[in-house]
């Protein structure tokens, strides 16, 4: 007789237990500072994101029960956690004196999934590998629209959907009526991070023929929290956020950089970011530098000449040799026209005494033109007709009657007795330009 009662004893109390119990993690007590007690410590900060306590909220997949919605551990590593978002619902059975929780997805699961979320110094699957800069969650952490965590509510239709509660990892489990959970959740959001900790979970019911289970406390349980970064972050100075390894590898890491562009070498208070074909390239800020060789992304003086300036193919300073220019539009040293004094007078194997001159090149006025009577290229002058008051200018006379005529050529105004003053002779009707 005794022995029938010890066995009903245990079938009530089987019956009892949920169906899907959180699987508690060997070793997570110890990694997290939890010590198996049942008390609260606190608030449990930023944890519910959608839903409330009580009956107050909305209810979940019945319309008897009632849910809250966080981020909860799937799985429960040393330096970190594999985060899902649940909807974390208390049920119920009429005419049963027990109220337990169940874990579902919420609306809005598909578009935030899980995510590893480390301690600093540790990233990857199971944060095991060293944190790197390699690729960065530039996402913010937050739960408002469009941030890391947005776009979750409560599901409220469906009661039979397939239940989660099997796949969480937690601390500890107990009670029936009602029953308490302790899993690892995060409490508090920042841009990059999260903190997070042991929170415990409470369910509570009212009624007994028509039950009605609801979510009685959300508190932070005995433990350690601990800052946990975004991939490609770590915790600042202070060790109260989390701030990128390398802001430059953050900012660019959409970038596709160029063939001999290394992203690692990319320094934005040195470079400036220039898209090319397909690719990224970068080259110093201050355009009187460049790259002293290739490979060497420092910056070193490389003041623009005819003779030199900064390579577009690979941001090198270019020096030319004598003989030779630099071609901007190449970023190539290419060789130079020979020109007499007599051609930069007259025009290209021009001189003063061929009778086909009607031109003089040293009386144009802008360089352009200049450039174009030198070298006899798609040459049209253009001439003013000037008076005439004695037949010879030489540039130094002073009389008040007399035009000084002066010449431009490459921006620098030149007066006649700079040159040959004897070359200058005004005849009568004749035309010249004016300065």
């Amino acid at each position: 007789m005794k022995l029938r009662s010890i066995i009903f004893s245990l079938m009530i109390f089987t019956l009892a237990v949920p169906a899907n119990a959180i699987n508690v993690a060997s070793g997570a007590r110890s990694w997290w500072g939890y010590n198996g007690g049942k008390d609260s410590s606190g608030s449990a900060g930023d944890f519910m994101i959608a839903g409330a306590l009580g009956m107050a909220g909305m209810h979940g997949t019945y319309d008897d029960e009632w849910a809250v919605v966080g981020m909860v551990a799937q799985k429960i590593v040393e330096h970190g956690g594999y985060f899902c978002p649940y909807q974390i619902q208390c049920a119920n059975k009429n005419k049963k004196r027990a109220s337990w929780t169940m874990y579902y997805y919420p609306t809005g699961y598909a578009s935030v999934g899980c995510s590893w979320i480390c301690e600093p110094g540790y990233g990857g699957e199971n944060c095991l590998s060293k944190t790197s800069y390699a690729s960065c969650d530039t996402k913010i952490y937050g739960t408002n629209k469009g941030q890391k965590f947005g776009g979750l509510s409560l599901k409220t239709s469906g009661g039979n959907s397939n239940q989660k509660e099997s796949e969480v990892s937690g601390f500890n489990q107990w009670g029936t009526d009602p029953e308490s959970d302790v899993v690892l959740g995060i409490v508090r959001f920042m841009n990059h991070g999260v903190v997070a900790g042991p929170v415990k979970i409470t369910c509570d019911r009212n009624g007994y023929k028509d039950a009605k289970s609801f979510v009685k406390s959300v508190d932070a349980a005995v433990g350690n929290q601990k800052l946990l970064c975004a991939n490609g972050y770590t915790a600042n100075s202070s060790g109260t956020d989390c701030e990128p390894i390398s802001a430059d590898a953050c900012a660019t890491q959409n970038l596709k950089f160029c063939d001999n562009f290394p992203r690692g070498n990319y320094d934005s208070s040195l470079h400036t970011i220039q898209e090319s074909t397909g690719c990224a390239k970068y080259f110093c800020s201050d355009s009187t530098k460049a790259f002293p060789k290739v490979g060497d992304f420092s910056c070193s003086d490389c003041s623009a000449s005819i003779k030199g300036g900064v390579s577009k193919i690979n941001g090198v300073c270019v020096k030319c040799q004598t003989g030779q220019y630099f071609d901007s539009n190449t970023s190539t040293c290419q060789s130079a026209d020979a020109y007499t004094k007599s051609d930069l007078q007259y025009g290209k194997n021009v001189t003063k005494n061929d009778k086909t001159v009607t031109d003089r090149c040293w009386t144009m006025v802008t360089p352009d033109d200049y450039r174009k009577c030198v070298t006899r290229s798609n040459f049209s002058p253009v001439f003013e007709e000037l008076p005439v008051y004695d037949n010879e200018l030489t540039g130094n006379r002073t009389e008040p009657n007399i035009p000084v005529v002066t010449i431009t050529t490459q921006n620098k105004p030149i007066k006649p007795k700079d040159l040959q003053p004897n070359d200058y002779k005004l005849q009568d009707g004749e035309k010249y330009m004016i300065q």
